[in-house]
């Protein structure tokens, strides 16, 4: 198996899984992310947890087509760029981006994009439809 498919697998049932529970549960995860930037241990941890994830997706796996390698090795620099942002910017800007975003509506637009990249990823890597050519 290659390792975009087993990345399209893992990544798409991720996705819909951590979108559905976005939409449904928004209020906590607003909560949660109002005391993942009053805890600076926890934020280091996670945000360390995610620049290593991250460098270990775009470093083993930066591939740029077809698209839903591309879509994969994004989500790694994205990882990236977000744990090393969380690490290396001023807590002043952290807070302030966290602050702005931290809206119920911000929690349903990303869990309706994380279920839609889901379902495709998730389908690219177990071929749930047959493609017709």
């Amino acid at each position: 198996m290659s390792l975009t498919l087993l990345l399209a697998k893992v990544f798409g049932l991720a996705l819909v899984a951590i979108g559905i529970a976005l939409i449904a549960y928004r209020d906590l995860y607003a909560q949660m992310t109002r005391d993942f930037i009053q805890q600076r241990l926890l934020r280091t941890i996670i945000s360390f947890s995610e620049l290593v994830v991250g460098l270990f997706i775009v470093t083993g796996h930066n591939v740029w087509s077809p698209v839903p390698a591309a879509v994969i090795t994004v989500l790694g620099w994205m990882f990236v760029l977000e744990g090393a942002s969380y690490l290396l910017l001023p807590e002043k800007w952290t807070t302030r981006f966290v602050s702005a975003v931290n809206r119920p509506q911000f929690f349903i637009a990303t869990g309706v994009i994380g279920i839609v990249l889901g379902i495709y990823l998730a389908d690219y890597g177990f071929a749930l439809w047959p493609k017709f050519q």
